[in-house]
């Protein structure tokens, strides 16, 4: 392992989008998973998403400084593919979220 922020951006990548899965998949499953536990799970994702490609970017800068010496750029492409995916989940979650919301709180 040369480059361990192109592996542990793959790893937020992929721990970001796992979580929104189950957040989802969890809300559909369970009736007692309220708008907190959503919303909570969505932020974290958001959280997770953007510290991968935090790292993912990184990565590629010391891909670049060394020259190309200390490897990782493929796995770097990788994290930030990975986090730019759960980024606009978790976004599009989040407007979701915020739809249901207004609308909950209007027809009440």
């Amino acid at each position: 392992m040369r480059n361990p922020k192109a592996v542990v951006s793959v790893l937020l990548g992929l721990l970001a989008l796992g979580l929104l899965g189950a957040v989802a998949v969890l809300a559909r499953i369970r009736s007692d998973v309220g708008l907190k536990e959503v919303g909570g799970g969505v932020g974290i994702g958001f959280f997770l998403a953007l510290v991968s490609l935090s790292l993912s970017r990184r990565a590629r800068f010391d891909y670049q400084r060394t020259l190309g010496r200390i490897g990782g750029s493929g796995v770097a492409a990788l994290g930030r593919l990975l986090g730019t995916a759960a980024l606009l989940v978790s976004l599009t979650a989040a407007f979701a979220f915020g739809v249901y919301a207004v609308l909950t709180l209007a027809l009440d």
